[in-house]
C-alpha cells in the first residue's frame, strides 16, 4: 500500500504527498483521485486535513462523480460531509431544482430524526444557486471500507430522493457491478433499509422492515447476485442456500427500534435470470417448510415491472 508523506513544518504549510505527487496546493486540503486513495495505506492517513474525493484530476479538469471530503478524526475514525452546489442555469432533472433539492433535504431530516446517522448541516436558496451540506462520521479500518461507506450512504439519499418524488429509477442495464444494481435499483425498492456491501451480516447484504396490517414491522433479508444464476452451478447455489439458512437463523440489530430482531422473509433478487431450474434446487436444499415458504425470488424482469409500477413519470 502507498503511503502517505505529510509535513507541516513551514509558515504553518502543509504538503500532502501520494507516490511522489503533490495533492495540496493550500497546505489546508487536497483533493484526491479514488483510484489513487485505493492504493493508500488509511493509517497513513493525517489527522485533521481536509481530502476530497474526485475521479480524475488533470491539468484541465477535475472530475466529480460524489461530492464529498472526508476528515480523519479518529484511529478509525473519520468525518465525512457531502456539500453539493447546483446551479439552476444548468439544471435538467425531470422536476425542477428546487423541489428536488427541498426534497432531498426532507429526506436526510428525516433519516436523521429517526436513525440519527445523519446530519443536516446547512441549506441555502439564493435564487441563482441552492447549496446543500449534510455530514456523518464513519468507521473503517481500510480505505476501500471508507469510500464504499460514502458510496453507500450517497447513493441511498439519491434513491430515497428519487423515490419520494416518483423520478425514473436507472435501468438495470446501465449496471456494471453487485454494488450498483443494489445501490440503484434496489435500495429505492425497499424502506427502513440497511445495506451490507460486500460485509455480509450472515447471509444478508440488505435488510429493510414494513409494518404489516397488525401494526407490527416484518423484517426481510435481501440476498443480492449480479447476472444469471444457472441450477447447473452448484457452487452458486449452494452459497445461495447456505446464505439463506443463515439470514433466518441469525439475529440483526434494527437502527429503527434499536433492538436485536430476526428475518421473516429472505428475498434473492438477481440482475439476470434463474436458469436449469435454479429455484426448484434453492427451494429443494432448504429442508424446513417454514424457512423455505418464505423465500421469495426476484429477477431482472420481476425487478424492472416493479420498477415500472412505482414510478410514475
Amino acid at each position: 500500500m502507498s503511503q502517505v508523506e505529510f509535513y507541516d513544518e513551514v509558515a504553518g504549510l502543509a504538503s500532502f504527498v501520494i507516490e511522489g505527487e503533490e495533492y495540496s496546493e493550500d497546505g489546508e486540503s487536497a483533493v484526491v483521485p479514488v483510484a489513487v486513495l485505493k492504493r493508500t495505506d488509511i493509517a497513513s492517513i493525517p489527522y485533521n486535513f481536509d481530502i476530497e474525493i474526485c475521479e480524475s484530476q488533470s491539468d484541465a479538469a477535475v472530475v466529480i462523480k460524489i461530492p464529498a471530503h472526508f476528515k480523519r478524526i479518529g484511529e478509525k475514525k473519520f468525518h465525512v460531509w457531502y456539500e453539493e452546489l447546483i446551479t439552476r442555469k444548468y439544471w435538467d432533472g425531470v422536476v425542477g431544482l428546487r423541489l428536488f433539492m427541498e426534497t432531498k433535504k426532507g429526506i436526510i431530516e428525516e433519516r436523521s430524526r429517526e436513525i440519527g446517522d445523519i446530519l443536516l448541516d446547512y441549506y441555502d436558496d439564493d435564487g441563482a444557486y441552492i447549496c446543500l451540506k449534510y455530514c456523518t462520521n464513519i468507521i473503517a479500518d481500510s480505505i476501500d471500507n471508507l469510500l464504499m461507506d460514502i458510496e453507500q450512504l450517497y447513493g441511498e439519499i439519491e434513491g430515497a430522493t428519487d423515490i419520494a418524488l416518483g423520478s425514473p429509477f436507472q435501468q438495470i442495464d446501465d449496471c456494471e457491478k453487485e454494488s450498483e444494481f443494489t445501490i440503484k435499483i434496489l435500495l429505492p425498492l425497499f424502506v427502513n433499509v440497511k445495506y451490507n456491501h460486500g460485509n455480509k451480516e450472515f447471509g444478508k447484504d440488505v435488510t429493510f422492515a414494513r409494518r404489516t396490517e397488525f401494526d407490527e414491522y416484518e423484517y426481510y433479508g435481501v440476498q443480492v447476485k449480479f447476472g444469471d444464476v444457472s441450477g447447473g452451478a452448484n457452487g452458486d447455489i449452494n452459497e445461495l442456500i447456505t446464505q439463506a439458512k443463515d439470514a433466518f437463523s441469525m439475529p440483526f440489530y434494527d437502527v429503527y427500534s434499536r433492538n436485536k430482531v430476526r428475518i421473516s422473509k429472505v428475498i434473492i433478487a438477481i440482475s439476470g435470470k434463474f436458469t436449469l431450474n435454479a429455484v426448484e434446487k434453492i427451494i429443494e436444499g432448504i429442508q424446513e417448510y417454514p424457512l423455505k415458504n418464505n423465500l421469495i425470488f426476484l429477477d431482472g424482469e420481476k425487478i424492472e415491472s416493479l420498477m415500472s409500477k412505482y414510478s410514475r413519470f
